[in-house]
C-alpha cells in the first residue's frame, strides 16, 4: 500500500474529507427545501428542479472527469473543481433572484462533483485486495458522517441565518480545503495516465456496458439511488406538512437515516474480507426491498415504523454503496477512473431522476402505492440481475 508520498493511510483520510464536502453540499440542501420555496417565492416543482439539476450536472461531470483522471491524474482535476466550488458557493450566497441562484448552483454541482470520483479512483489505485475493500468501506464510513451532520447543520443554519447562511459557511469551508489539497495532495505522475486513449472513448465505455458485473451493478444502482432521494426529497415535505416540524425539528429526524448508513458501513467493512461480496449484495438486496415497503406502509400513521424503515435502508446505502464501488474497481482494474465515473453518473443519473419522477408520481397516485411499486421493482431487478454476474469476478473482488 503505497503512495506518491509514501503514507497512503494520510491520502486516503485526505480524499474522504474531500468526498465527505462534496456530500455536504448536496445533503445540507435538503432540509431547508420548503425555506427555498418560501424564500425565492418559487412552486416546489422548481425546487425539486434544483435537487435534480445538481445531481444531474453531478452525474454529467462524471462521464467528462473519469477519462481526464485516468488521462490526465487526479490533482489536475482536483484543484480546478474545488476553486470552481468557492466561486460558485459564493454566487449562491449573495444573490436573491432564483434563475442565478440555480446557475451558481449548477456551477457548484460542476465543482463537487470531481471530489467522490478522485477519491473512488485514488483509494482503486492505492490498495489491493481485501484492503481495498477495506479502505473503501472506511471511505464509505466517513462519507457517511455528512448525511449525519448536514441536515442538522442545515436544519439549523437555514432557521437562524437562512439560505445565504449556508451557502457562506460552505465557501469558506471549500477554500479551506483548496488550500490543504494544494499543499498536501500528492502530485500527478505519468502512472494511471495510460489507460484511456483518444478517439477510443465510446468503445471505452462500451466496454464497461457490455461487461455483465458491471452493467448488472449499473442497473441496480441506478434504481437503488432513485428510491433513496425520491424518500430524501419526499421525507421534509412529509414531516412539514402531514406532521407538522419545525424545519431545525426536521434536520433531526434525518439523524436515523444518515447515522445508520455509518453503521451500514461499518458492517461492510467487517463483513467485505470475509464473505463473498455476491452473498453480501444478495443480503443488502433483500433487506433493501423490504425496508422500501415498509416505508411504503407505514410513512403516513407511524414514525416508528416509518424510521424503522429509514434506519433499514441507511444500513443498506452503507453496504451497498461501497460494495458496488469495490465490485467495479475490481472488475476494471486498467480504466478504473472511467468505470468509477460512469457508476457514479448512473447513481448520480439515479439521484437526479428520483425527485423529478417521484414528485410526478406522487401527484397521480398515494405513496403508498408509489413506494409499494418501487419496492416491488427493485426486489424483482435485483433477483434476476444477480443471476446475470460472474461468479468468477465476484470471488476475484475478496481474494
Amino acid at each position: 500500500m503505497k503512495s506518491a508520498n509514501g503514507n497512503a493511510a494520510f491520502i486516503l483520510y485526505l480524499v474522504c474529507i474531500s468526498a465527505f464536502f462534496a456530500s455536504l453540499n448536496q445533503n445540507i440542501y435538503s432540509p431547508i427545501i420548503p425555506l427555498i420555496r418560501d424564500s425565492f417565492h418559487v412552486s416546489m416543482n422548481l425546487v425539486n428542479l434544483s435537487v435534480s439539476l445538481f445531481i444531474f450536472v453531478t452525474a454529467i461531470m462524471q462521464m467528462v472527469l473519469g477519462p481526464l483522471v485516468d488521462r490526465k491524474g487526479a490533482r489536475f482535476v482536483l484543484i480546478p473543481a474545488i476553486l470552481l466550488t468557492v466561486v460558485s458557493s459564493i454566487g449562491c450566497a449573495v444573490t436573491n433572484q432564483f434563475s442565478v441562484f440555480l446557475l451558481f448552483r449548477v456551477l457548484q454541482a460542476a465543482g463537487t462533483a470531481a471530489l467522490p470520483l478522485v477519491a473512488a479512483a485514488t483509494i482503486g489505485r492505492l490498495f489491493q485486495g481485501s484492503q481495498r475493500g477495506k479502505a473503501m468501506g472506511t471511505y464509505q464510513m466517513l462519507l457517511s458522517v455528512a448525511p449525519a451532520v448536514a441536515p442538522v447543520l442545515g436544519g439549523w443554519m437555514g432557521d437562524w441565518h437562512g439560505y445565504p447562511g449556508i451557502f457562506w459557511f460552505l465557501a469558506i469551508a471549500s477554500a479551506i480545503l483548496l488550500v490543504a489539497h494544494q499543499l498536501f495532495f500528492p502530485k500527478d505522475t505519468t502512472e494511471g495516465k495510460q489507460s484511456v486513449r483518444k478517439g477510443g472513448l465510446l468503445n471505452h465505455y462500451g466496454g464497461i456496458f457490455t461487461n455483465r458485473t458491471g452493467s448488472s451493478i449499473l442497473i441496480l444502482s441506478f434504481l437503488f439511488f432513485f428510491v433513496y432521494f425520491a424518500v430524501i426529497v419526499y421525507l421534509p415535505v412529509l414531516l412539514t406538512d402531514h406532521y407538522h416540524a419545525s424545519l431545525k425539528l426536521v434536520g433531526l429526524l434525518y439523524l436515523p437515516l444518515a447515522l445508520s448508513t455509518m453503521v451500514g458501513s461499518a458492517i461492510f467493512t467487517y463483513l467485505q474480507a470475509r464473505i463473498p461480496l455476491k452473498t453480501l449484495s444478495a443480503g443488502g438486496h433483500v433487506v433493501a426491498a423490504g425496508s422500501i415497503l415498509l416505508f411504503a406502509v407505514t410513512h403516513s400513521f407511524s414514525l416508528i415504523g416509518m424510521f424503522t424503515a429509514l434506519v433499514m435502508y441507511g444500513i443498506c446505502v452503507g453496504v451497498i454503496t461501497p460494495l458496488y464501488s469495490t465490485m467495479m474497481a475490481n472488475e476494471f482494474e486498467h480504466n478504473r477512473g472511467s468505470a468509477m465515473g460512469l457508476f457514479n453518473f448512473i447513481r448520480y443519473m439515479g439521484m437526479a431522476a428520483g425527485p423529478v419522477v417521484s414528485g410526478w408520481l406522487l401527484a397521480k397516485m398515494e405513496a403508498v402505492v408509489v413506494f409499494g411499486l418501487l419496492g416491488v421493482l427493485f426486489a424483482l431487478l435485483s433477483w434476476g440481475l444477480r443471476l446475470r454476474m460472474r461468479p468468477q469476478n465476484v470471488n476475484e473482488a475478496v481474494k
